[in-house]
């Protein structure tokens, strides 16, 4: 019963439907001229709009690509020629990215745009009073960057109603770009090459400290202590087995001889001299090179010396590179951006798109009026009868 009850209300709405559409096909046939008429007027109006009254827009373009190459304090790090104390490359960055976003943040600043727009004198071809409003007109109209971080490139375009400025106005922007880029790397060099002297005139002083701090101690106690203690302890273990061998020969002596011949006393001198040297190389408190008193404390003091020493050298080495390539930075003044395509004359407009301009003023202009001319049927000239026949 639900299904048949359903199925006379869909006709009826359906049959509904179809009523008002072939109305408002009737209402849009029986208005058909003044449709088309005004419609007409408003193509008219539009194509003069676009063809007579708005300029036409050219698009001068360039493409420049990264140089790959980091530069400042970074780029020194990454120097081949540079001794590797490892994991610095890491810190090296320079990704050609990195360089697009520099590039694009020279283009769009203040700096860059307020001497172009002078230059070109574009306040007065804009007709802007404000240096402000020109910078962000520039920034949204008249300036179009796209980058391409895969490749490498970026296309720096301009838009004119001049075909001959707007390949000026490209042109002078990637000379802007080279220059101020060339500024920022010789700023950013000059700023390493201090930081880098410094460090290398520390560098120079302790290494000069500890020099004199090795020199003074070997003064004291010989060029190379641990050599030394090395020699003393062989000298000690030859004049041990010497004793030995003596003690040895006058034992042989003393069952040979009475006790008081003289080869025994003589054998018994010479084991106490050899004892009394020995006794001397291990506790004697003089400043003799053979001496084993204290002898671990002084060669651990020497080779931290020369260790100290030998420190501040391989700091100097690694250094000194840096610090001389970084003096070649300072002095670099060569351009840093790379021109793919120069910018041309364009031959055809970029935009308005007038076809589609004008077809989308005619459609908007027949949608508008349909819809008032429908709406005026079905509900404002009902309204106005029924107002009508209340007053008669």
């Amino acid at each position: 019963m639900t299904e048949n009850t359903n199925e006379p209300e869909a006709r009826n709405k359906s049959a509904i439907e179809n009523s008002m559409i072939i109305r408002y096909v009737n209402i849009l046939l029986h208005y058909r001229k003044l449709i088309f008429i005004t419609v007409f007027l408003i193509g008219l109006i539009s194509a003069f709009i676009v063809f007579f009254m708005i300029k036409p827009v050219y698009y001068s373009s360039a493409i420049v690509k990264a140089s790959g190459k980091s530069s400042g304090l970074s780029s020194l790090f990454s120097g081949g020629s540079i001794p590797d104390i490892g994991g610095l490359e890491e810190l090296s960055g320079g990704s050609a990215g990195k360089e697009l976003a520099l590039y694009n943040q020279i283009l769009v600043s203040r700096k860059c745009l307020e001497e172009t727009i002078r230059k070109f004198d574009l306040m007065e071809v804009y007709d802007q009073k404000y240096m402000q409003y020109m910078l962000k007109e520039f920034r949204d109209k008249i300036l179009d960057v796209t980058k391409d971080t895969k490749a490498g490139t970026m296309e720096i375009g301009v838009f004119d109603t001049s075909p001959e400025r707007a390949r000026e106005i490209a042109i002078f922007l990637i000379e802007q770009l080279n220059k101020i880029n060339t500024e920022l790397n010789v700023q950013n060099a000059r700023n390493n090459r201090e930081f880098i002297e410094g460090r290398y005139n520390i560098i120079k002083e302790e290494l000069k400290q500890a020099e004199d701090s090795l020199r003074c101690y070997q003064d004291v106690y010989g060029m190379s202590p641990d050599i030394v203690a090395k020699s003393v302890v062989q000298t000690q273990v030859q004049i041990e087995a010497e004793i030995k061998s003596e003690e040895v020969k006058l034992d042989i002596l003393k069952k040979i001889l009475s006790d008081n011949q003289s080869e025994i006393k003589l054998q018994e001198e010479k084991i106490a001299s050899l004892k009394k040297e020995l006794e001397n190389i291990r506790f004697s408190d003089d400043n003799n090179i053979l001496n084993l008193k204290n002898t671990p404390v002084k060669v651990l003091n020497y080779l931290r010396l020369a260790r100290n020493v030998e420190i501040k050298n391989k700091l100097l080495v690694y250094i000194l590179p840096l610090f001389e390539q970084a003096r070649i930075e300072e002095k670099k003044d060569m351009p840093s951006v790379l021109v793919l395509d120069q910018p041309e004359i364009p031959e055809m407009k970029k935009k308005p798109k007038r076809v589609i301009i004008i077809g989308l003023s005619l459609l908007i202009s027949f949608v508008l009026l349909s819809s008032g001319l429908i709406l005026y049927e079905t509900s404002v000239k009902e309204l106005l009868r029924s107002l009508k026949n209340k007053n008669d």
